[in-house]
């Protein structure tokens, strides 16, 4: 009998459900499309920084030694080391390997570079541009044996007139920085002279090794002041085989914290250290926490209107329904036989509002992922029932008040037409 009941009152005023349900399916499909996009937003928000740059630089762990007089400090005295490049696979090795996007090695050198026309004093830097690597022994057994990594994939920032060196064996191309290419008035195609004095003692040894501009490096940062080579040609012209003095990382570090990174590495690394570029860590954190902030409060207020737009549904239905109540009073049901009747219809109305708003959400979701991320969301199951949830508890939170109107009704009062 309740369920005819139920069925009839539902059928009799199809197009205030109808309002009703697209009342919920409005909060339903906001509350589907930021949440589906807050789940993968870390995500695609580091994927978003790490387009500019590495967050983590490994160096070799080096002694610091104070000098001076008793009582008067002089500074101190770094002794140089170096980081072996047959160990930079480790990196790919890690318990957080995945979340390792790439990694690039960087050997420093100070040279004079002469042009036809201009001498120079310049930082060479040999480092991978896109290169494959072995990796010697994978975390797990499904892991690749290979990755692909160099600047090239950290820094994909960099803007350059010409070309990347694309043959990891290339030994007579490099890259020039734009204020390198003023001062030595080099263009792409260019040849110029590169020279490297190492002193032993007494002796002097000089390496000369020529060049051809293939890109021009343009970042409005230091990287405009250098001269970039494959990194076999910056050991040998330098004369440090398999030596480095640096490795920039670019980690995914919504997961866990970037510090994390570095001691992994360590422990397979031991003689290096980790240092996070703390301030693009941190910005990193504080856009992504007020990222969902913004969609936590766009959900608020669109599950508010979604309760409004039901609450003064139900508010014109008992209005309408006021004789029926009476009536039905007047024959023998009880106040909790209305009050069950009102909120199966807000249930009815906050599932059936709930299933279409998850699908349209899903689509807003696609749209949202695409304008901003460039890049598609993945649907994730685990968002249905909590839409589904929260679309029924604003159902039946906006009944509250047209059920306890309805409570009110008097049969003797209704039925005489007052």
């Amino acid at each position: 009998m309740f369920l005819r009941i139920l069925g009839k009152s539902i059928l009799k005023r199809k197009s205030r459900i109808a309002i009703a349900i697209i009342s919920v399916l409005i909060g339903s499909s906001v509350a589907t499309a930021l949440l589906t996009v807050s789940f993968d937003v870390s995500e695609k928000v580091s994927l978003e920084f790490r387009k500019y740059g590495a967050n983590l630089l490994i160096v070799p762990h080096s002694d610091t030694i104070e000098v001076g007089f008793p009582g008067v400090e002089f500074g101190s005295v770094t002794e140089q080391r170096y980081i072996n490049e047959s160990d930079i696979w480790k990196i790919k090795s890690i318990y957080w390997r995945n979340n390792v996007m790439g990694f690039a090695p960087f050997l420093y050198q100070v040279v004079t570079a002469r042009s036809e026309q201009v001498e120079q004093r310049i930082v060479l830097v040999g480092t991978y541009f896109n290169r494959t690597i072995q990796i010697q022994s994978p975390y797990a057994p499904q892991d690749p044996l290979t990755f692909t990594t160099g600047v090239q994939i950290i820094s994909p920032w960099w803007h350059i007139m010409g070309d990347w060196i694309k043959d990891e064996n290339d030994t007579t191309s490099c890259m020039i920085g734009a204020t390198v290419a003023e001062k030595l008035n080099l263009s792409v195609n260019d040849s110029f002279t590169i020279t490297y004095n190492q002193q032993y003692g007494s002796i002097e040894n000089t390496s000369m090794y020529n060049l051809t501009v293939v890109g021009i490096v343009m970042t409005d940062g230091y990287e405009d002041n250098q001269i970039f080579v494959n990194l076999q040609v910056a050991q040998q012209i330098t004369g440090r085989p398999g030596k480095l003095h640096t490795i920039q990382v670019s980690a995914l570090c919504n997961a866990c914290p970037v510090e994390t990174f570095a001691e992994e590495i360590k422990e397979l690394i031991p003689y290096v250290e980790g240092r996070s570029v703390k301030q693009l860590v941190h910005a990193e954190m504080d856009i992504l926490g007020k990222i969902q902030n913004m969609m936590f409060l766009v959900t608020i207020v669109a599950l508010i209107a979604s309760a409004l737009g039901v609450m003064t549904t139900m508010i014109t239905s008992v209005i309408e329904r006021q004789k029926e109540i009476g009536l039905m009073k007047s024959v023998g049901a009880e106040n909790k036989k209305i009050i069950a009747l009102f909120l199966s219809e807000a249930t009815i109305i906050g599932i059936i509002g709930g299933i279409i708003g998850y699908l349209v959400g899903l689509i807003l979701a696609q749209f949202i992922g695409i304008s901003v991320f460039s890049l598609s969301i993945t649907p994730r199951l685990e968002v249905i029932p909590i839409v589904i949830g929260i679309s029924v508890g604003v159902a039946l939170l906006a009944s509250i008040l047209p059920v306890r109107r309805a409570v009110r009704v008097e049969p003797a009062i209704v039925l005489r037409g007052e």
